[in-house]
């Protein structure tokens, strides 16, 4: 089995003709086209704004075949009869067993709500990507939880990284609310990694508390400035542990300094956002808290 293939599912909708050939600026390696339609498109009508819908669609679907047939990019039109989460199901895992190492992406910007609801559903079952257009004019990712991401949440320290990135955006963009964007005034969304640890060190929960050998010495303790708590110390192997884990996740994007290999910066990324908002607890600590009820 290739597992290069790259299956590249569509709802069929008026617009997939113009969709279809700039979803491959983001999608260069698509080997295989499918394209969902609703039975009910290939029906008569005679409610002259249906028909012209429905003529429309069909034109839509036959020019992405002609695309597809130009690029030497094999073509399958799926035909969903009611019920469409029934109609699906079956369609996607007879493709599931046909490519069963192959990348999935979906772009649901067109086609019934029926339709793309249950494509939606279905595909994190096959480790899908999902595009969509919304109200915008290009279609952009929609991210969807992996079935693991929720499990982070059960270390608080994730989720006080998580609003560290976030608290920091929402800095920046309210110190330049009102200002006309350019270079100098468009805030930048990365975090020193100093910063955030700084941040983690006042509030690090250890999650596991080493027993002290017998016969050693208590440590000395530690005095802290007003405001801060003691705490067990965040070494900056276990911080990078924590950074790594998110990283992998996709919830945060890490870069180097520019002109500083050595210096890291970080970033929430939309898919870090929504696990925060979704996942998060309340309770772990007064800046979590406030950044979900910001939401």
């Amino acid at each position: 089995m290739d597992r290069t293939e790259h299956v590249h599912i569509i709802s069929a909708g008026e617009k997939i003709a113009i969709a279809y050939p700039a979803m491959f600026r983001e999608l260069p390696g698509i080997s295989r086209t499918v394209v969902f339609t609703d039975s009910i498109v290939h029906d008569g009508s005679s409610d002259p704004v249906t028909y012209k819908h429905r003529f429309t669609v069909r034109n839509a679907v036959m020019t992405v075949q002609q695309i597809s047939a130009s690029l030497s990019i094999p073509f399958v039109q799926v035909m969903i009869y009611p019920p469409a989460y029934v109609s699906v199901r079956s369609a996607l895992a007879k493709i599931r067993r046909e490519y069963p190492d192959a990348r999935y992406t979906f772009d649901l910007s067109g086609g019934s709500k029926e339709l793309c609801l249950a494509l939606f559903a279905f595909a994190p079952w096959l480790g899908g990507e999902v595009y969509a257009a919304f109200d915008e004019k290009i279609a952009r990712r929609v991210p969807l939880p992996d079935r693991a991401i929720s499990s982070l949440f059960a270390n608080p320290n994730h989720q006080k990284i998580l609003a560290i990135l976030l608290n920091k955006r929402e800095m920046k963009k309210e110190a330049n609310k009102g200002a006309v964007p350019t270079a100098s005034t468009v805030p930048t969304l990365w975090v020193p990694r100093q910063y955030v640890y700084k941040q983690l060190w006042s509030t690090y929960v250890p999650s596991r508390t080493k027993k002290p050998k017998p016969g050693n010495p208590p440590k000395p303790v530690v005095q802290y400035k007003k405001g801060r708590k003691p705490a067990p110390e965040l070494s900056h192997q276990t911080f990078s542990g924590f950074i790594g884990t998110l990283r992998d996740a996709g919830l945060i994007d890490e870069e180097n300094v520019p002109g500083n290999r050595k210096e890291k910066t970080y970033r929430i990324t939309e898919a870090g956002e929504i696990a925060f908002r979704f996942f998060s607890d309340p309770a772990t600590s007064s800046l979590v808290k406030s950044m979900l009820e910001s939401s």
